[in-house]
């Protein structure tokens, strides 16, 4: 068993590499955006726009961590030259986070986002009409998705783990889409596991993926980017189980999202499988989930329910049962003492976050 101390030697070590890749990541990405900006103006006034509103939204806030990921995977892997290295690959994994929450927010008709506008949303109050706002936004985001790809290229390391590292991030895309597909397409059916849903839609390109990533700019041998996918897989369901969790618990002003937003949209996640098994928790979803108008008070007794049937304690202890699967994996590897305790605190910063 792990001492208490050395759980806090582990997280600290994750933490220094967090705040080192996060300033990086800042300056870089906003240099990024710049010059994107400054091409988009000269095409033209609404060009500008659409790339600003792009700008706008990857600048305001976020943790980076799936850029930290980027960097823990190569530093894990042993590539040389430290996190630096693969600063610009962090940032592509950032633009293409942008990209899927333009999206998704258009898609969900989400209006807040990191506590400001959407991108649709803020588009429409600048183009004056609500489908054109909606035509620019999906045309923001695939800007992003085109810009995060042309970063990952200039990646300064050899020719041949550049290209492996786009094949990486190509399977991303290709992951995460399908997730989405299951995750829109299949609201209010119980068409398959929802964790099949998360590891794709969620763990591809939150935890897998940039995992992957740094390992493959790193070189690493075949053997150890598998032990990184087996470590990172109960990472990303993990991930999106907590984010379930803190749609339907946390706090608005914390998660930068309404309460409840989940319940009235009608997303089966893990709680609603687990509510579905008590009957007064299922007569309440039969008059909350997927009614965008559901009265407040219906949402709150559903709420309680969820709290007082076990299904949050179920849903905490899924969680739980992940982050151990994933350190007995780290435990397992024959990773150097540095890049487990890089990778045992990156576990615990996914799964007990609070936004």
């Amino acid at each position: 068993m792990t001492a208490p101390h050395d759980k806090l030697e582990r997280r600290d070590e994750f933490l220094e590499l967090a705040v080192r890749v996060r300033l990086e990541i800042e300056a870089e990405l906003a240099r990024t955006l710049r010059e994107a900006a400054s091409r988009a103006k000269d095409a033209g006034p609404r060009a500008h726009d659409v790339v600003d509103a792009l700008a706008e939204l990857a600048m305001r806030g976020g943790k980076r961590l799936r850029a930290v990921l980027v960097a823990a995977g190569y530093e894990a892997c042993d590539g040389e030259g430290g996190a630096s290295k693969v600063a610009l690959a962090g940032v592509a994994v950032e633009l293409l986070q942008a990209y899927l929450l333009i999206h998704d927010d258009w898609m969900d008709q989400d209006d807040v986002r990191r506590g400001g506008p959407s991108v649709h949303a803020h588009l429409r109050g600048v183009l004056g009409d609500a489908r054109l706002g909606d035509v620019a936004a999906i045309l923001a985001g695939d800007y992003g998705s085109a810009l995060a790809q042309s970063t990952l290229l200039r990646v300064p390391l050899p020719a041949e783990r550049v290209l492996e590292a786009a094949r990486v991030f190509a399977r991303i895309q290709e992951d995460v889409v399908t997730g989405q597909v299951l995750d829109v397409l299949d609201v209010g059916h119980a068409s398959g596991p929802v964790e099949v849903k998360h590891d794709l839609k969620t763990g591809s390109y939150t935890v897998r993926g940039p995992l992957a990533l740094g390992a493959a700019l790193a070189g690493a041998t075949a053997g150890a980017r598998a032990t990184l996918d087996r470590f990172a897989a109960p990472l990303g369901i993990a991930f999106q189980l907590r984010d379930d969790l803190l749609g339907t618990f946390g706090d608005a002003k914390a998660t930068g999202k309404p309460t409840g937003t989940d319940l009235r949209e009608g997303k089966r996640t893990a709680l609603v499988e687990e509510a579905e098994k008590d009957r007064d928790a299922s007569r309440l979803l039969a008059r909350v989930l997927g009614v965008s108008d559901a009265p407040d008070d219906e949402v709150s007794a559903l709420v309680a329910r969820l709290v007082a049937c076990g299904a949050k304690a179920r849903v905490e202890a899924r969680i739980d049962g992940l982050l151990a699967d994933a350190r007995a994996t780290l435990d397992a590897s024959g990773f150097t003492a540095h890049a487990r305790a890089v990778l045992g605190g990156a576990a615990g910063a996914l799964a007990s976050r609070e936004s």
